[in-house]
């Protein structure tokens, strides 16, 4: 009869070799994870900005005539409440959100051009988003501002 000899490195070293190697891919596979979300907080982010902008150059683009429209109070806030309807569902925005002004991360620009591209009235909107990321000390920031702008003729 034979009896085998065991090592003392056969079984017992083993288990503590994959809880190494766990220990070691831990936080690669941490950063790797909120690489993903932020590059998910900033696809959305630049589709809902774009978005906005372009429902804004569209109503505005329609229902203004000249530039005092435009700037006027009434005209301001539904630009912004344009906005927060299209960004309502982005990251740091939700229901808290209710304005465009003070520390929003929304802002909200138009200004009307008497004479655009081919001589024509155009009616420019810019959107500014800064979304909120998960900063990874050295690797990415902890915000970015979005910016998306739409030029639109104005209809007579």
């Amino acid at each position: 009869m034979t009896t085998r000899r065991r090592s003392r490195f056969s079984v017992g070293s083993r288990r503590g070799q994959a809880a190494i190697e766990v220990g070691l891919m831990l936080p690669w596979i941490a950063i790797a994870f909120i690489g993903v979300l932020n590059f998910g907080f900033c696809a959305y982010g630049l589709i809902a900005t774009q978005n906005a902008a372009r429902t804004i150059a569209v109503w505005g683009s329609a229902t203004h005539t000249n530039a005092q429209n435009i700037s006027s109070q009434a005209s301001l806030t539904t630009i912004c409440n344009y906005a927060l309807a299209e960004l309502q569902y982005a990251p740091n925005v939700g229901t808290s959100v209710n304005s465009c002004t003070g520390s929003s991360p929304i802002s909200v620009s138009a200004t009307y051009n008497a004479s655009g591209a081919d001589l024509l009235p155009t009616l420019t909107v810019s959107v500014t988003y800064t979304v909120s990321l998960m900063p990874i000390p050295g690797i990415s920031p902890s915000s970015l501002a979005i910016t998306r702008t739409v030029q639109l003729p104005v209809r007579n």
